[in-house]
């Protein structure tokens, strides 16, 4: 929305510190030139976003609170999607987040997601040698994230692949080698199996294949 976009430009931009008073209901909707329904949906989206808080009576207004970080990180992650990240820089975090994931998997996957991810790595194999590869990796490996209880580990890489997946549809691609076919593969029998080791060598053997991807692009 605009005019909460507006607002909270201006509370970056000021420095406004929690406490500010920014103005009452009525002198912001003349000051924005916004119905007073308008500038109610502003205020409401900023407060769910713990920007700002609105306090009734006299002496009330709409003022500026406290950020939380979830608030701060959230609002980081929405403006990636707009920059120039790259995505070998997207790979890069995903990879570092790849060993707590699929340990996470490894530990807490129920009978029912055990059966999913063998679905989905039948669904990879059938799809090895055409174009819709890509689309089952990024779909099993969101479906091992889904099993980890860690609900911002779980939701920072869920949102990465999203990102990589929307923006890098064409590029996101790498060789069809039987070898990457196996590791993935593997991270599904690892936490069939409940097995640390399988999985922490099929981690070592995906790394590996993500930086020899890296430099084949830049050579």
């Amino acid at each position: 929305m605009q005019v909460a976009r507006v607002i909270e430009d201006e509370i970056i931009a000021n420095r406004w510190e929690s406490g500010h008073f920014i103005g009452r209901r009525q002198e912001l909707a003349a000051r924005y030139s916004v119905a007073p329904a308008t500038l109610s949906e502003a205020i409401q989206l900023l407060r769910s976003r713990g920007l700002v808080d609105a306090k009734p009576g006299p002496g009330g207004g709409i003022f500026v609170t406290d950020a939380s970080p979830f608030t701060v990180l959230s609002d980081e992650l929405l403006s990636l999607r707009e920059s120039p990240a790259t995505l070998n820089n997207s790979l890069r975090v995903l990879d570092a987040l790849d060993g707590a994931i699929l340990h996470d998997a490894i530990e807490h996957a129920s009978a029912q997601d055990v059966r999913e991810l063998r679905l989905r790595a039948q669904s990879l194999e059938a799809a090895w040698e055409d174009s819709s590869r890509e689309h089952e990796i990024w779909a099993l490996h969101a479906r091992i994230a889904k099993i980890s209880p860690n609900e911002l580990l779980r939701s920072l890489y869920l949102n990465l692949v999203d990102f990589i997946t929307q923006r890098y549809s064409e590029e996101n691609t790498a060789p069809a080698t039987p070898q990457r076919l196996q590791t993935h593969l593997d991270f599904v029998a690892a936490i069939e199996r409940r097995d640390h080791k399988l999985g922490s060598e099929a981690l070592r053997l995906h790394t590996k294949e993500s930086v020899d991807g890296v430099a084949d692009e830049g050579s």
